[in-house]
């Protein structure tokens, strides 16, 4: 698992162009901004580059009733509807809802969860980018939020860039 982790890294310096599914649930309570969804999907790109990714989010829950994040990186906006183009910028019209932020730089990767014995179980990540913090945990409903200030509370830290 923590090659995946180191993989997700890399994201650092890329932007965080959208979030798509097949429905978003958006909401705002006092000043922080709630999106569920079931699978939700994050489009990311590097400046001035074709080198696009998805990270497909998705959830498991053990034996014990304790939820994991999955995130799994693919090239495609599998499994949402899509079309290919031939843009600069752009490879994809992806069928579906979508939210974006701006500015969407993203500084800092980090992810959460806790440890038990010899394993860490990640179930949360936070993507710090340049105005606001996107916390992403795990369960059932994928909870997406996105605050100002650095979030608390989410257990163990497992990795950070």
């Amino acid at each position: 698992m923590k090659e995946v982790w180191e993989r997700f890294k890399t994201v650092e310096g890329c932007f965080l162009k959208g979030i798509f599914a097949n429905k978003l649930d958006t909401y705002r309570v006092n000043k922080e901004l709630l999106i569920h969804s079931v699978e939700p999907l994050l489009y990311i790109r590097k400046e001035n580059s074709v080198d696009i990714q998805y990270w497909k989010i998705d959830w498991i829950e053990d034996s014990t009733g304790d939820d994991f994040l999955l995130l799994k990186e693919q090239k495609t906006p599998e499994p949402l509807k899509y079309e290919l183009i031939d843009g600069p910028s752009q490879k994809h019209i992806i069928m579906g809802s979508s939210f974006s932020v701006q500015p969407n730089l993203i500084k800092n990767v980090s992810g959460y969860g806790f440890k038990e014995s010899n394993n860490e179980i990640l179930s949360s990540i936070v993507l710090e980018l340049e105005d606001v913090f996107m916390t992403i945990k795990s369960g059932a409903i994928i909870e997406i939020k996105i605050i100002e200030d650095e979030p608390k509370d989410l257990g163990d830290l497992i990795f950070t860039t």
